[in-house]
């Protein structure tokens, strides 16, 4: 669960000390496998990951605005009050509100004299209380409503949550140097009630380059017989996400073609999609999906890959996000498209490659801003609403034409790991 405030030493600040107790520790279960990762505490589960990356990425870069004074904020539709009890950091947040009359709720903030954002990404920590999922979208006026940059993010109820905004559009040519307004909205079309709080709107330095990650869910056989050929065609890496129990059907990757792609330089992800999402999973069922799926990656020799999962069906709530993180360094959603500096490594969102223009328009954004474009497929076939063969190709010669780094799970962590 992300609280609390963040010191300069990266701890949190005012965290009191673990009270002491005279039960003697409760003994490491012995585990049926073998892990030999030094990064990770022998003492502790073989499996979980040597840090909390939600913790740790929180609140990198520098503030932009803390929301402790609610009078810099105005409204153009909807409501906001100041709230005590629902914080991210300091002392307060905002909790926006759009009642079944409005259409939206949609706050503003200016600035006198422009704030430099040309070398920045955005994050906003957000806690959806109602619906249980929309889209939160940020508009930069740079310097006028003629020249905006519309940011968004979409997001479920899962307590607080640091949405890392990427470009969605442009409006005229805006002057990043020079952002004179910066609004947050979430619209909901009327006839509904939406709540959500608001904090800590942060920047971090924007990366030197565009990168694109090119995801594969439910581990099918099209991906290997189609979309590994052309890739390999163009020199490009791949991410699989493996349902594990699923592994050794005849419409999935055999298991040899997996080896092959992992010699390839392709990851093999968790995926532990069960006929539930995780949101309709117990906290215990969440916990041994999750840790059953990583164990088999582990067992079966898929280690480079077993620290990130893709998200059944794209869903998660709290302690699914909580689970995740004592396992994995990265997680991936459905949606969400281009992404800035990663704020929040349990949900990194994703762009539907299925549909061509929104793939390229999601590519152009991630060469024009330095973003990460990760895009994500099921089967290639062509068959219902799959990519064609022909039109994955396509995409991937677009990749090749804009030149940008196609990167894997694994090897863009290793690229922003240390860089908190």
């Amino acid at each position: 669960m992300l609280s609390g405030c963040v010191a300069r030493g990266g701890e949190p600040a005012g965290t009191p000390p673990a009270p002491p107790t005279s039960e003697p520790p409760t003994p490491a279960p012995t585990p049926r496998f073998s892990y030999d990762d030094p990064s990770v505490d022998a003492a502790g589960d073989p499996l979980a990951v040597a840090f909390n990356s939600r913790e740790r990425f929180r609140d990198a870069g520098w503030l932009v605005d803390d929301f402790e004074d609610e009078r810099l904020w105005g409204t153009f539709a909807g409501r906001y009050a100041v709230e005590e009890d629902v914080v991210y950091c300091g002392s307060q947040s905002l909790r926006l509100e759009a009642r079944p009359a409005d259409e939206r709720v949609w706050i503003y903030r200016t600035f006198d004299g422009g704030i430099d954002l040309s070398d920045a990404d955005l994050s906003l920590a957000v806690n959806l209380e109602t619906p249980d999922t929309e889209g939160i979208t940020v508009r930069l006026a740079a310097p006028d409503y003629d020249n905006t940059l519309l940011l968004g993010r979409h997001v479920w109820a899962a307590g607080w949550q640091r949405l890392d905004l990427g470009p969605r559009r442009v409006t005229g040519s805006p002057d990043l140097s020079n952002v004179t307004e910066i609004s947050i909205q979430l619209y909901t079309g009327g006839g509904t009630t939406a709540r959500f709080y608001v904090d800590s709107l942060r920047a971090k330095p924007r990366a030197d380059a565009g990168k694109v990650m090119i995801t594969f869910d439910d581990n099918t056989r099209s991906q290997y017989d189609t979309a590994y050929p052309i890739l390999e065609s163009h020199g490009f890496p791949g991410v699989v996400g493996v349902i594990p129990w699923t592994v050794g059907s005849s419409h999935r990757i055999p298991r040899s073609g997996m080896d092959e792609m992992v010699d390839s330089g392709w990851d093999m992800v968790s995926h532990p999609q069960q006929s539930d999402s995780f949101r309709d999973l117990s906290p215990a069922d969440q916990r041994a999906s999750i840790r059953e799926s990583k164990a088999w990656l582990v067992e079966n020799g898929f280690e480079r890959g077993a620290d990130f999962i893709i998200w059944p069906y794209g869903r998660y709530d709290e302690s699914a996000l909580d689970a995740a993180s004592d396992y994995h360094y990265l997680g991936f959603v459905t949606v969400g498209g281009p992404t800035g500096a990663i704020s929040d490594p349990q949900i990194v969102g994703r762009t539907d490659g299925d549909d061509v223009q929104k793939a390229k328009r999601a590519l152009d954004f991630a060469a024009q801003y330095n973003q990460l474009s990760v895009l994500m497929y099921h089967d290639v076939t062509g068959k219902g609403r799959s990519v064609s063969p022909a039109a994955f190709a396509e995409t991937m010669d677009y990749v090749d034409e804009l030149g940008l780094d196609v990167v894997t799970a694994s090897s863009y962590w290793e690229s922003i790991r240390d860089t908190v």
